[in-house]
């Protein structure tokens, strides 16, 4: 399953500007990030730490609705690690 997302800082709520930035807050602390659904058919909305197992996250960056300068796919292995391609 694929769900595209938006992530964001989930304390101040600023867009995160690039792939660098989101792969080291994810690493950081998953709890950091907020992903939220861009599509009404696959909601989703929460933190790196309520990513789903087996769910791949298609992130359109640093704004999936005003700016698409990059694109990721953050996956939640059967390990509890978060990988972002």
């Amino acid at each position: 399953m694929w769900v595209n997302v938006g992530a964001r800082d989930s304390i101040d709520k600023m867009d995160i500007h690039t792939k660098k930035e989101l792969k080291a807050a994810i690493t950081e602390d998953p709890g950091m990030v907020e992903f939220y659904s861009t599509s009404e058919f696959t909601p989703f909305s929460g933190t790196g730490n309520s990513l789903v197992i087996g769910v791949k996250y298609t992130v359109a960056g640093p704004n999936p609705y005003t700016s698409r300068k990059w694109f990721a796919t953050v996956e939640k292995l059967a390990n509890g690690t978060i990988k972002v391609k």
